[in-house]
């Protein structure tokens, strides 16, 4: 090759300027002034600028344009004929963009298998990584391409340059993504802040607000998104108004004027062209089956409190209805998500952008019940409950407020939660009262160890804990714990959470504590749990879980008492702030419930006083796990019963149209 094409080889090993600068020397030494502008139009282009009248989009001599013409036109001829295809790429060898272009064009179409795929992407992006080291943004490039999301715990954890990303910018959202999943919430938010700061464009998006959240931020994550809804009310998606329902319906009150104005602008935007009637449409779906069939909805069908919760009452259902389960974020395998499809008459799973084949499936399926398991959650669709695909449409289990949806008939609760919130969201769906606890908790699905072989600790002192994720400890419950820890100034706070794996995050706790008026001797964080089993040792270090506010626990707030360690709670009257509440009224520990939040230091006392020893402890955890929230065989039947009921409800009222 001519020594005046040296240029390539720097602009590939991440030099653009050096590259740059021998490109413009060997133009004033040959003649090369048509390559010059066709190669400058890539160095601008790598920039991030526009240029009309483009020129070809890789770099190389007038060959290698010619050669990615040929491979092209041959893969379009013949998209079996890999061998010509090779022969086509190695002719320019030293360029990984049609090296890329074949892999995702040729050989990833002919492999079926998820996990055959995956096989082959690792290797495509290993060879990529050794042969151009500093063009890490290939594998980004390769992993967009694919939407590997199970792989983004995988990439490297280096620092990316806004240099580092050439004529597309795109993949640097997968860098921050996988910073995300890594947890490395600091060097996300450094990393997104210099993208948006440099003179190229990079796509926006939420991550700053996402860090917020980590660090329990909520008031200031509503606030921007309150400016965004007021500057950009036109351009929002449902997946933002979603997001911006499920951050106002976690505070500590709710602002009903807000609410309204989100909720009418996702209804618009989820309705169907042509609506019907509530009853035209409810009687056109009612249809009179021997076994009804009940389609469930979620992105939580898998290794995910939702998935562990939904679990047993899936298998008590299976036995009565024909159960569909339509699943979002089919990228997770997991044992219950196996569970799950081994009990389902029919298992489908998409990705949540996938609208029209989503439904289309619910179109064909014409189920008799429609059950939404994720409201306003992440990934999840409740839009489609303001269309009517079912006789009764349903909301249950995964989202902490009603989802707001026109068509949505019910929202399924126990009596304990339904009693505290029957009047805190006017507008929403009617709530739909069970008889039994609304949540079915087996222990051996969570992960739990046997009574028997619980660890307890025997300390003198009081030894209190706090394992909610960071994103419930809000500057009002790290009020709370600070006038608990000050009246009993013998105790520690033993505190974890999964941001932990951040420390950055553990040392933004650590000062918050410190600043509530927390002595520093009192505060002793956790290492990062490994595992979850490593995460459930933990309980039988403390004597008392401190439950979170505005919004409560409900997983957590189980597996404490289930571990036998008692769970202090004031809540209020909103879904969120009072679901720990109706988990404790629902076990019979009502006595376990501070309403005045003015005496909870008086109450933290008691509960410490009360289950000092070991064998206290391990008798709340008998006791818990005799009660109806953990029996796994009456209460799903009990809500099976419900649900048919629900039906009986909606056949019955029909025949009044």
């Amino acid at each position: 090759m001519d020594s005046s094409f040296n240029w390539c080889f720097d602009f590939f090993a991440g030099d653009r300027l050096l590259a740059e600068v021998k490109l413009h020397s060997a133009c004033c030494f040959s003649n090369l002034h048509d390559l010059l502008n066709s190669d400058q139009y890539q160095f601008s282009r790598s920039a991030g600028v526009r240029i009309m009248n483009e020129a070809p989009a890789f770099i190389g001599d007038t060959k290698a344009h010619d050669n990615l013409a040929l491979l092209e036109n041959q893969y379009q001829s013949s998209v079996s004929d890999k061998q010509k295809l090779l022969a086509l790429i190695k002719q320019a060898p030293f360029y990984p963009d049609p090296l890329l272009l074949w892999a995702l064009t040729a050989l990833f179409p002919s492999v079926q298998k998820t996990a055959e795929r995956r096989l082959l992407m690792q290797r495509i992006g290993t060879l990529l990584q050794q042969r151009f080291p500093q063009r890490i943004d290939l594998l980004y490039s390769l992993v967009a391409a694919e939407n590997a999301n199970d792989v983004l715990k995988s990439l490297p954890d280096n620092f990316m340059p806004a240099t580092a990303f050439y004529s597309n910018t795109q993949p640097a959202l997968i860098h921050l993504q996988s910073l995300w999943a890594k947890g490395r919430y600091n060097q996300l938010l450094f990393t997104y802040a210099h993208y948006q700061c440099t003179g190229r464009y990079f796509a926006s998006s939420d991550f700053v607000l996402r860090c917020y959240t980590i660090i329990g931020a909520i008031d200031r994550v509503d606030l921007l998104f309150r400016d965004i809804f007021r500057r950009h009310n036109a351009e929002l998606q449902p997946v933002t108004l979603s997001n911006m329902i499920f951050t106002a319906l976690g505070l500590e009150a709710l602002d009903q004027t807000y609410i309204d104005q989100l909720i009418e602008q996702w209804r618009r935007l989820t309705r169907p062209p042509l609506t019907l009637t509530p009853q035209q449409v409810k009687r056109n779906c009612l249809v009179v089956k021997e076994q009804p069939s009940l389609v469930v909805l979620s992105a939580d069908l898998r290794m995910h409190p939702v998935g562990r919760f939904w679990l047993p009452l899936a298998q008590q259902l299976a036995t009565q209805f024909k159960l569909i389960h339509l699943g979002f974020n089919p990228h997770d395998q997991d044992p219950v998500r196996d569970q799950l499809k081994s009990c389902s008459a029919e298992w489908h799973l998409l990705e949540t952008t996938a609208t029209a084949d989503i439904e289309a499936i619910l179109t064909k399926t014409k189920p008799d019940f429609l059950l939404d398991l994720g409201g306003h959650t992440a990934d999840n669709r409740p839009g489609l409950l303001n269309q009517r695909f079912a006789a009764v449409q349903a909301t249950y289990l995964g989202f902490y407020g009603p989802t707001y949806a026109e068509q949505c008939d019910w929202w399924i609760l126990d009596p304990a939660i339904a009693r505290r919130v029957q009047h805190s969201y006017p507008g929403s769906e009617s709530i739909w009262q069970l008889d039994a606890p609304s949540l079915c908790y087996n222990p051996i699905d969570h992960g739990l160890p046997a009574i028997d072989q619980i660890i307890y600790s025997e300390a003198d002192h009081p030894i209190i804990g706090s394992f909610n994720h960071t994103r419930k400890l809000t500057s009002a419950c790290i009020k709370r714990f600070g006038e608990i820890l000050k009246a009993s100034p013998d105790a520690v706070l033993q505190f974890r959470s999964h941001s932990f794996f951040d420390p950055n995050v553990r040392r933004w706790f650590l000062q918050q504590f410190i600043d509530s008026g927390i002595a520093a001797h009192q505060l002793q964080p956790l290492p990062y749990a490994p595992s979850g089993k490593d995460a459930l040792k933990d309980y039988g270090r403390i004597h008392l879980h401190l439950d979170s506010y505005p919004v409560s626990g409900t997983t957590t707030t189980l597996d404490s008492l289930a571990m036998g360690i008692p769970v202090l709670t004031s809540p209020n009257h909103l879904y969120a702030g009072a679901i720990s509440a109706a988990i404790l009224e629902q076990a019979g520990l009502e006595f376990m419930i501070c309403e005045d939040p003015n005496h909870l230091p008086h109450k933290a006392k008691e509960l410490c006083a009360r289950y000092r020893s070991a064998g206290a402890r391990r008798e709340l955890a008998q006791h818990v796990r005799n009660t109806a929230i953990c029996d796994t065989k009456k209460t799903p039947k009990a809500f099976a019963k419900q649900l048919l009921k629900m039906l009986k409800h909606q056949s019955n009222s029909s025949q009044t149209f």
